[in-house]
């Protein structure tokens, strides 16, 4: 792709202001003239909730657009826009700000409870966003990564699914307003935008429900603090990937483990020893791989992928001439070790060299 870069950093951007840009032109069709505090106003809410259906497409992990950018960056752009479209949120509520006047007059309009609806899902959103899922603003501060640690995980990782809540609060907050109500062409876009987002995550929700199952076929230490899982499918053949990519991992019926699915690269490659499994290598740092000590031969999983984008077939058809340098820290390993067992299986003669930084000695 031409400017990977531009468009790993403004594709989803465009998008929201891109959609925006139509659901307000649609609205001013209809108004002769408009003041500027309400034009404010309404422009920040409108482009808050394109921003917001932009970020919970973002979450829906849409592996086409993905495999282009990775998912780290692309979550990288969700925090970046999710901070910017809560920004907005707050200017349009200070606009059209009327306090909780609506419990005194015990009118309870469902204009008015859908948007303060949206308003504290939104704050549960960043609160896990910020303070559990992501270090990207609290990693600096120690005392914010402090607070961070002291978060349960799993709950937040459960709770930071209320975008699509959020959603449909503002879809029936605006569909409820009796100047956009009336406009047609606002309505059909509005609805087109919301449907597709919100049919997207829940289809890719589905999809997940439906994804083969696999056995853990084996589990043991590599390392005091090393955990190596092997999976193998229950039915079928394990699917096409690529050295260096990674999977979700949601098991099933193991007890004292979540449900919640956590990402891993592969320390495995398509070969000879790995021709219908998969294998991971996962480090204990958390409550989640704390809980493997629970896991055991025979649980079912699920694998959500492949993921990733960090070997690409361009790198992987550079003429042989050309040496690799794998560079690695702890159990950064994992992907070096699959393109490492990638290079051995196809009989690669090409000069590689692994640099691999660790903290102890028993690792």
């Amino acid at each position: 792709m031409k400017n990977k870069e531009f468009w790993a950093d403004w594709l989803f951007p465009i998008i929201a202001l891109s959609s925006f840009a139509t659901l307000l032109g649609a609205m001013l069709l209809n108004m002769p003239s408009i003041r500027v505090g309400d034009l404010v106003s309404w422009s920040s809410g409108l482009l808050a909730y394109t921003s917001m259906l932009t970020v919970t497409f973002i979450g829906s992990r849409p592996r086409f657009i993905e495999k282009h950018f990775g998912m780290p960056h692309m979550f990288e752009v969700h925090g970046v826009m999710s901070i910017m479209l809560t920004l907005l949120v707050v200017l349009h509520v200070i606009l059209q700000w009327t306090a909780f006047s609506f419990i005194a007059d015990g009118t309870w309009p469902v204009v008015t409870l859908t948007g303060w609806g949206a308003a504290f899902a939104l704050i549960l959103i960043m609160f896990t966003g910020m303070f559990s899922l992501s270090g990207m603003f609290v990693n600096n501060n120690p005392k914010l990564r402090k607070f961070k640690e002291k978060q349960n995980r799993e709950l937040n990782l459960w709770l930071h699914r209320l975008p699509v809540v959020a959603n449909l609060f503002v879809y029936f907050h605006l569909f409820n307003l009796d100047m956009l109500r009336e406009n047609t062409i606002f309505i059909v876009l509005l609805s087109v935008y919301t449907v597709f987002v919100v049919g997207y995550y829940f289809m890719w929700k589905i999809k997940l429900r439906l994804l083969p199952k696999y056995n853990l076929g084996k589990i043991y230490k590599g390392t005091p603090s090393l955990y190596v899982l092997e999976f193998e499918p229950k039915e079928g053949q394990i699917p096409e990937y690529n050295p260096g990519e990674y999977f979700w991992i949601y098991f099933k019926d193991a007890n004292g483990i979540t449900k919640e699915g956590h990402p891993f690269s592969t320390s495995s490659s398509i070969t000879d020893r790995f021709n219908n499994s998969i294998e991971f290598m996962i480090k204990e740092a958390g409550d989640w791989t704390n809980s493997l000590m629970n896991a055991k031969a025979g649980d079912t999983a699920v694998l959500e992928g492949p993921y990733g984008d960090m070997f690409p077939p361009h790198i992987q058809e550079l003429d042989e001439s050309v040496p690799f340098t794998l560079l690695a820290g702890g159990i950064g390993l994992t992907p070096m070790l699959s393109i490492a067992r990638n290079a051995h299986q196809i009989g690669s003669q090409r000069e590689i060299h692994l640099v691999w930084g660790l903290s102890w000695e028993e690792d």
